[in-house]
């Protein structure tokens, strides 16, 4: 499966370092693009998700992520637990990323917000 990465701007819960590895998320044009808190999402040509850009401000979405750190609490035989992160998009700019604190969504990528691109 395919997704975006975003880079920086979240710290492991249990080690307290910086993630540098990024978030896998799934949301604007789907293609392993790179993106920074800040920049604006690709909705250009290809696999986009959902299939247009929305015309709400807000959205809010589950990533997904494993801590770099070796010796940190969460790495358990050879891989790390995968920690789930949110992230906000407003007016089609990413602003701001945080860990997830809620109940792990039944669908993967989940999108949380708005109601109306929940089946997306």
């Amino acid at each position: 499966m395919s997704f975006n990465t975003l880079e920086g701007g979240i710290t492991c819960p249990f080690c307290k370092s910086e993630i540098l590895s990024g978030i896998g998320f799934r949301l604007g044009k789907i293609a392993g693009s790179r993106y920074k808190i800040g920049d604006q999402l690709d909705w250009e040509g290809g696999d986009c998700r959902p299939k247009r850009r929305p015309s709400v401000s807000t959205i809010k979405t589950i990533g997904y992520f494993n801590c770099d750190n070796v010796t940190c609490y969460s790495w358990k035989d050879c891989y790390p637990d995968v920690q789930l992160a949110l992230i906000t998009v407003e007016d089609n700019v990413i602003t701001g990323v945080e860990l997830y604190k809620g109940k792990e969504p039944k669908k993967q990528f989940a999108i949380l917000e708005p109601a109306s691109l929940k089946s997306q």
